[in-house]
C-alpha cells in the first residue's frame, strides 16, 4: 500500500472516537444483495468497524490493514478474526466487493490504490466508499485546514492526511476509472463536540494532525490556531464531525 497515516498507536482509543462498529441498520443496507458466497475485501479495515458488522450479517470478509495493532483490536470483537500482514496478494478480478471506508484521504497514492481496487474487482463488482472527512463548508474542516496552512508555512510538507483533499476529487477520479454510482446510503452525522474540544483533541494528539509535527512547530502554531478560531467561531457551540456520513455504492 502507498504511504499512509499509521494508526497503530491510536488503536486503544479509535473505537471510542468512531464507534466499535457501524449500526446494524447500515450493515443490513450494505449487505443487501450480498451472500455468504460473496468475496468481500475491506481495505484499511482498522479495528473492524465495518468488517465485524458485515460478518455479523453472515458475510465473509477479508479485513486488510497494515497497522497490526488495529487488527489485534479487531480480533477481540465477536466475529472479528483477521489476517495479519502489511500486504496480502489478491488476484485480478478475484473480489465481488471492495470496501474503502475513511481511507483515501490518508493514503498519498490514493489514485494508485483506486486503480488497484479496479483490478481486484471482478467485472460488475461493487465498490463501497465512505469519505467521512467532511467538506469545506464545515467549521471543523476550516479549523483543520487552517492548521494545515500554519504547519506548511512553518516548513512542514504534507503535515497530515497526505491523500485526497476532497470527496469531489475522489468522485471525479472514480468516474475516470469507469465506476458508476448506483446508490447513496445515508448514515447520519458524526459525533457532536465543541470546537474547544476539537482543538484540545488536536493539541493532545488524539487526532492525527500533529503526529508528524515537531514539538517546537506545535508550540508555535497551535496557540495561533486557537487565537484564529476564537476570532471567527463560537468555540462552545457543539458541531457534528462530520455533518453528514454517507456511503456510495
Amino acid at each position: 500500500m502507498p504511504r499512509r497515516v499509521d494508526f497503530s498507536a491510536n488503536s486503544p482509543i479509535y473505537d471510542k472516537r468512531h464507534g466499535v462498529a457501524i449500526s446494524a441498520q447500515l450493515a443490513e443496507a450494505l449487505a443487501n444483495g450480498l451472500t455468504n458466497a460473496s468475496r468481500i475485501i475491506d481495505i484499511g479495515a482498522g479495528t473492524g468497524r465495518v468488517s465485524v458488522a458485515l460478518a455479523n450479517e453472515g458475510l465473509r470478509v477479508v479485513a486488510v490493514d497494515p497497522a497490526i495493532a488495529m487488527l489485534r483490536t479487531m480480533r477481540q470483537k465477536p466475529g472479528g478474526g483477521a489476517a495479519e500482514g502489511t500486504r496480502l496478494p489478491f488476484r485480478r478480478g478475484s473480489a465481488d466487493v471492495v470496501i474503502l471506508a475513511r481511507l483515501l484521504y490518508l493514503v498519498a497514492g490514493w489514485q494508485e490504490l483506486l486503480r488497484e481496487t479496479k483490478e481486484v474487482l471482478r467485472k460488475g463488482g461493487t465498490l463501497f466508499h465512505e469519505w467521512g472527512n467532511g467538506n469545506d463548508t464545515e467549521r471543523w474542516v476550516e479549523v483543520r485546514e487552517k492548521a494545515r496552512t500554519l504547519f506548511q508555512d512553518a516548513g512542514i510538507e504534507d503535515p497530515f492526511h497526505p491523500g485526497a483533499r476532497t470527496e469531489l476529487a475522489v468522485d471525479s477520479f472514480l468516474g475516470e476509472l469507469g465506476f458508476v454510482r448506483r446508490e447513496q446510503i445515508a448514515a447520519g452525522a458524526g459525533p457532536v463536540i465543541t470546537l474547544t474540544d476539537f482543538l484540545n483533541k488536536i493539541a493532545s494528539g488524539e487526532f492525527s494532525y500533529i503526529w508528524n509535527i515537531p514539538k517546537d512547530v506545535q508550540d508555535s502554531c497551535l496557540p495561533r490556531l486557537r487565537r484564529w478560531c476564537e476570532s471567527r467561531f463560537d468555540l462552545d457551540q457543539p458541531v457534528p464531525i462530520p455533518a453528514e456520513l454517507k456511503w456510495i455504492r
